[in-house]
């Protein structure tokens, strides 16, 4: 997966996703494979297990990292962040 550092908030309407939601695992893996745009704060998401980062890259998401605040992270493929 591609990290890139970006300057503002990318426009879309991101869903939200940390590990304090119940089913969190199942949540994001059904975002990923809808093609959903996706955000997370690395204080409630630290690590992204290998079965999502698998999927993330298998689906050409890109992680875009917020300049301004390295612990946000807005997560999307090409096509929908176009």
């Amino acid at each position: 997966m591609n990290h890139i550092i970006i300057q503002s908030v990318p426009p879309g309407d991101f869903e939200d996703i940390s590990i304090h939601m119940p089913d969190w695992q199942a949540r994001f893996l059904k975002l990923i494979q809808d093609e959903k745009l996706i955000k997370y704060n690395v204080n409630r998401m630290p690590n992204l297990s290998k079965e999502i980062e698998d999927e993330l890259s298998e689906r050409g998401y890109r992680d875009l990292i917020l300049d301004s605040d390295k612990n946000r992270h807005f997560l999307a493929t090409k096509t929908t962040s176009n």
